[in-house]
Formats: C-alpha cells, structure tokens, sequence
C-alpha cells in the first residue's frame, strides 16, 4: 500500500498556519514501524487532520524537511539508519527550524530517555502505547502555539518594515553630505554629524540653512522621549518648519514661534529642547538663542578646553508665555562648535553615574586637537561607546569655520 502524500499545491507556507486553520496544519510522522505510521495517520485524520506526510527513519525525515516544511513532526527515538535522537540534534541545528515543534512518541518511558530526549531538541513527550485523545490534544496545542508564534512573527516582521521605512524618511530630514559640501564651498563653514537613534526611530532633528547673506543658520531638536511618539513629534516641527524664512533670522524669536505653535500640538508632559544659532563669519560670533538646551562647547585655535554658552531657557511646548533670549559667542576663523543632544551627557558609566557636562568636556578636551573634523567625531563617539550604552537618541554636530 503506497503512502499517501499532500498536495504542494494546497499546503500552507511553513509557519504559516492561523487559529482558524489548525487542521491545515502539516504533520510529519516519523517512525520505522509501517503499522504505527498508518494508525497514527488514522489518528491525526479522525481529529481532522488531513495534511499528513510519513518517513521511515529519521535519515528521511531530513531528507522530506525542505519540501514538506512541517508545522508539526511525531517522531519515534528508536530507528534503524539515523535514530530519533540524533535527527532532532541535527534538525535542531538547523535554524529554519528551530521552532519546530517536535512531538516525541516513543516505548522508552525511563526519565533519562526523557531527558535524553528533551537534551536532543525535543518539545514534548508521550508515551507508547499512544493514547488518542492525549495525543490529538496535544498535536492540537503545539499546533495552537506554533499558529500563534507564526502571527507575532509575522506582525514583527511587518512593524519592522514599516519602522524601517519610518526611519528612513525620518533621516531625510537631516542635512545630506552633499548639503555639507555646498555650505563649505559657498560659506568655508564644515559641517560634520553623526546621528543615532536609540531605538528604531528617535526624537532628536536638526538642521542648517545658509541665510543668504554669507550666515549659516543652524537648529538642534531633541523631543522628550525616544521612538514613535518622539518621532512623530520631530516630522511634525520639520513640517511646520519648512517654509520658515531665514534670510532675517533671529534666535530669540524663532524658539517664541516654535513655542507658540508646540504648545497646543504636545500634550502634557511632551516638550522639545531647541538649540537655535547663526554662524556669522564676518562677525566672527556665533549668535543663539536656547530652550533648555544642552550648552554649545565653542574653542578657537590654540585653546586646551572648550568654553561652554549659556543654555538656560525653558523648553518648547511647555508654557506659552515663555520667552528666551539671544547670546553670543567669540568664533573667529579657524574656531569650532560643537552641538549634541542630551544622551551624550545623560550616558550612563555606572549604575548611579552618568557623564555629565563636565565629563563630556573633558572628552572634547582630549580630541579637541585632532586635525580632521570626522576624526574628532568618530574618536569621540567611539571614546563614548566604549564608556556605556545611549539609552536616548544622540545627535552630534561639529561645526567648523574655515576662513
């Protein structure tokens, strides 16, 4: 009597399988014995199952895996050619099927054969002679498991998709290399950054537009929290920041129109802290304004330490009456700024430490005379990496004047 086999054509996909479809799920019995294939067919086939596949050894079973792609396999242990143990050492090793359920029916009953079996790669145990009902009860719940294990994948796969394409169109917010190029042709202003978000997608924005008037205007956004909801905040701000005109801009008043219009967009408890400023060369200042901002560190050639602005002022989103004021800092030629969100400070070194201010300016101290701009960067950040792990978004933006 030949052995019946499924039709590929009507077979879900591996892992495939739904609640409402358990009984489409494919088993593979795996047993030396014609006598026990057949009556566990007739078993699983009473209970509704009909997609039911036979090998006679565990050299077979193998062999049938990447065909039949199993939902579900009733494997005997003791077999001629390649025994029940070792098949599922093998199968195990494999990693498409490392979720597998793997439903072991065997004569050996003593606890070490169990164990030995549990050792191999083996997700239950029952015990010949095989009782029907214990056994469809349980080829129907690993069959459950399996269908709901299949869905959370599938719904991470896809939410992994869509914050991919999220973050994707959240980095094209950000400046481009080939933006930087043109403001160092045009202004002899460097422009080198790094962002990194703490998760899929993150809360911190920024950006640089030259004002026209040989001036470089420049913003940093940081929005409490990190991932969607902070993600969602910064495509809002970029949105309402696109048309905004800069040709006469003035910090001070940019973070009263940004607070104006963040504070009945946040709910309570949101807010953004806004770093706002002009790089005016032939001035030879920079000119900012801060809402609670991280402080700027600016150093001109031949200092030893950075010195740090002022960034008191308080955050977007939160109050609208707050109002904020414009500073200003000495950048003669050949000076650097350097811009960062919070996680660069807030980085944890210790279970009740974190870099702080001062930390991180002793880092900046370290490489500050470091020749090349990108090098400064990636010293540093990898100089932070080393020290613990973000748990928010960093930012970092290196602003150098050329001439």
């Amino acid at each position: 009597m030949a052995e019946p086999t499924p039709s590929p054509a009507t077979d879900p996909p591996a892992g495939g399988l739904t609640l409402s479809a358990i009984e489409s799920g494919r088993i593979l019995i795996v047993d030396d014995n014609r006598v026990n294939r057949h009556l566990l067919m007739a078993l699983l086939e009473r209970g509704g199952f009909r997609n039911v596949a036979m090998a006679e050894d565990g050299r077979e079973a193998l062999e049938r895996l990447p065909q039949f792609n199993p939902d579900l396999i009733l494997l005997d242990l003791m077999m001629p050619n390649l025994d029940g143990f070792e098949a599922c050492k093998q199968l195990r090793a494999d990693p498409r099927y490392k979720d597998l359920p793997v439903l072991v029916q065997s004569s050996l009953s003593r606890a070490e054969d169990r164990a030995r079996a549990f050792e191999a790669g083996a997700t239950d145990y029952v015990t010949k002679p095989i009782n029907a009902v214990e056994l469809l009860s349980r080829v129907k719940i690993h069959l459950e498991n399996r269908a709901l294990v299949s869905n959370l994948q599938l719904y991470r796969q896809r939410a992994e998709t869509e914050l991919t394409l999220a973050r994707q169109m959240q980095e094209r917010l950000l400046p481009t290399t080939a933006q930087a190029m043109q403001v160092e042709a045009d202004l002899g202003i460097r422009v080198c950054s790094h962002f990194a978000p703490s998760s899929e997608l993150g809360g911190d924005y920024w950006e640089m537009r030259p004002d026209g008037k040989g001036r470089l205007v420049v913003w940093l956004v940081d929005f409490s929290g990190h991932g969607v909801g902070a993600a969602l905040n910064t495509f809002r701000l970029h949105a309402i920041l696109k048309p905004y005109e800069v040709e006469d801009f003035d910090p001070a008043q940019f973070l009263n129109g940004v607070n104006q219009r963040l504070c009945p967009l946040l709910p309570i408890g949101q807010y953004a802290t806004i770093l706002a400023g002009v790089i005016d060369p032939a001035a030879g200042c920079f000119f900012y304004a801060s809402a609670g901002s991280t402080k700027p560190m600016l150093w001109a050639p031949g200092d030893t330490t950075p010195n740090l602005g002022d960034s008191s002022g308080l955050p977007c989103g939160i109050m609208a009456q707050a109002t904020y004021e414009n500073r200003e800092m000495a950048m003669p030629a050949g000076s650097r700024l350097f811009l960062y969100s919070d996680a660069a400070i807030e980085l944890p070194i210790s279970e009740t430490a974190v870099l702080d201010e001062e930390g991180l300016t002793a880092l900046v101290s370290e490489y500050m005379a470091e020749a090349d701009d990108g090098s400064f960067l990636g010293r540093l950040l990898t100089s932070l990496e080393a020290r613990g792990q973000f748990d928010d978004d960093l930012t970092a933006v290196l602003i150098s004047r050329q001439r």
